[in-house]
């Protein structure tokens, strides 16, 4: 069986498994990388040439572990690409189109969790300004996420009447895990938000994801600081831990199922490991 056919079997598989379509897109650009490379090496795609030697070889390749501009790619971006894999050919072998998973024996490498990327008031300020001087659309998405913290495809899945401003909240349909919940409007957006639904339908934001991630990073070039749709997301988090000190609170906010995964936000800096020794 050819590669393709069988990451378009994969791919049938996993939308059937209610797998996001950010999940599906993931699984699909490691697996072409894996394609490409055998295409440079003259490895048939086929999945009957695919062996574990060759599952290895393309995972200490410069093509799995570098990025396109020749940098290290991060252990936890390694770690996803060892993940589609082993699921994809474990998916092979359960579906009878090899005897045997050649990606039996990948593991994921042991390595700590990067700490979450915020940014800091100045900078946050800065960003804002250059929002200020954009398309109006934009600009209210980016308050938007600084405000509620809602993912980004949260964001643009919002309907004008998803918003009630009677109440401050905002009823999030589609979120991950299709759990639905509730974000809240802080008071200094709810008067930017009346301005922007009103006289409006469908849609709050009528873009799609890949035109707004490219609106955040040119927002966040002229304002010179790296930040991206989950980095502001990270800053709403990080600000509401700070002034709370309450990972319910911020597991709330942030729509986490299981509070475990809003324990990054508790690392304690230098600063607070100082004060608490008297140092």
């Amino acid at each position: 069986m050819h590669l393709n056919d069988a990451i378009a079997a994969f791919q049938l598989q996993l939308e059937a498994d209610g797998r996001s379509i950010h999940t599906r897109k993931q699984y699909a650009r490691h697996l072409r990388l894996l394609g490409s490379w055998l295409a440079a090496n003259g490895i048939p795609a086929e999945l009957d040439a695919i062996t574990t030697a060759v599952i290895a070889q393309f995972l200490v390749s410069d093509q799995a572990r570098k990025t396109a501009e020749g940098a290290a790619k991060l252990a936890t971006s390694t770690n996803a690409l060892r993940t589609s894999v082993r699921c994809f050919f474990q998916f092979c072998e359960l579906a009878g189109y090899v005897a045997r998973s050649p990606g039996m024996l990948v593991r994921r490498a042991r390595c700590g969790e990067p700490p979450p990327r915020a940014l800091s008031d100045a900078e946050v300020a800065r960003l804002l300004a250059v929002a200020a001087r954009s398309e109006a659309r934009d600009e209210m998405l980016v308050r938007m996420l600084l405000a509620t913290g809602l993912r980004l495809g949260e964001a643009l899945a919002l309907e004008v009447g998803d918003v009630d401003l009677g109440r401050g909240v905002i009823s999030v349909r589609r979120a991950k895990g299709d759990r639905p919940r509730v974000a809240y409007v802080p008071q200094e957006l709810g008067a930017r938000l009346a301005e922007w639904v009103r006289d409006r339908e469908g849609r709050l934001f009528p873009i799609s994801s890949r035109h707004a991630q490219r609106v955040i990073e040119r927002m966040a070039r002229e304002a010179e600081v790296t930040a991206s749709a989950h980095c502001l997301r990270h800053t709403v988090a990080t600000r509401i831990y700070a002034r709370t000190g309450d990972l319910g609170v911020v597991q709330r906010v942030l729509g986490h199922a299981s509070v475990a995964t809003t324990q990054r936000y508790a690392r304690c800096d230098e600063g607070a490991v100082r004060a608490a020794i008297g140092a």
